[in-house]
């Protein structure tokens, strides 16, 4: 087995990652204390930024190992800066044992692995928040681990990409929901336990999607968009 990172450099990232983000930021979350839950799990959660990885640290009661793709490690200082914060690289777009195996030393280790199971950012048709399917990798750990899938439906974290929004001014509204654990059913066979987890998985996304959006009086223009369509925003 690896040798594991240390949990206090990782929080260490969290603790400036608060510092960056949270003065441009104003969180509203629902359940967060679901992320204390002890023992190994997945943290999975729709992707429309690359802010979301720090801010759902920040939010997060436990520190998150981050599945994150290779281009991130591919120099030696992202290399080292990424693994000192217990992140991991993973190929995109094709089978990685080796990402998936790191990913179950790291849950039966009693950690949590942080996962973006649409493989990418994600907006409109193409996001699970609209029922867009889920990638296989995620339901096939959980099986292989026995580990829980904790579902996080993330919320404008889009907008930073706006220059605008990180001059003095009203801060960005961020919204989260943390929901149930799901299970992975050993007792299935593996074809049909996979595909229960993604079902579940999916019925989760498009629930906590609707709770914030009622919760919160959200307009479709707090709904996910694109990076070009922020940046474009007067």
């Amino acid at each position: 087995m690896e040798k594991l990172p240390l949990p206090f450099i990782n929080r260490v990232g969290t603790t400036v990652a608060r510092g960056l983000f949270f003065p441009r930021v104003r969180m509203h979350l629902l359940d967060r204390e679901r992320t204390a839950e002890s023992a190994g799990w997945i943290l999975a959660c729709n992707h429309i930024s690359h802010f979301d990885p720090p801010i759902l640290s920040v939010i997060s009661r436990r520190a998150v190992d981050w599945m994150a793709m290779e281009e991130l490690f591919r120099t030696n200082v992202g290399d080292r800066v990424y693994r000192s914060l217990g992140a991991f690289p993973v190929r995109r777009g094709r089978a990685d044992r080796t990402a998936l195996k790191t990913a179950m030393d790291r849950l039966k280790a009693g950690r949590v692995v942080g996962i973006f199971p649409e493989g990418g950012l994600r907006a409109g048709p193409t996001s699970v928040l609209e029922g867009a399917p889920i990638k296989g990798g995620i339901s096939l750990l959980s099986l292989m681990a026995n580990a829980p899938i904790r579902p996080v439906v993330l919320m404008g974290t889009d907008r930073l990409y706006r220059a605008k929004n990180w001059w003095p001014g009203p801060r960005v509204p961020i919204w989260a929901a943390i929901g149930e654990a799901i299970l992975p059913d050993r007792s299935l066979g593996k074809a049909a336990a996979t595909t229960k987890i993604e079902t579940e998985l999916s019925a989760a996304f498009l629930s906590l999607k609707a709770k914030l959006v009622q919760d919160f009086g959200l307009s479709p223009n707090d709904l996910p968009q694109t990076p070009q369509h922020r940046k474009g925003e007067e």
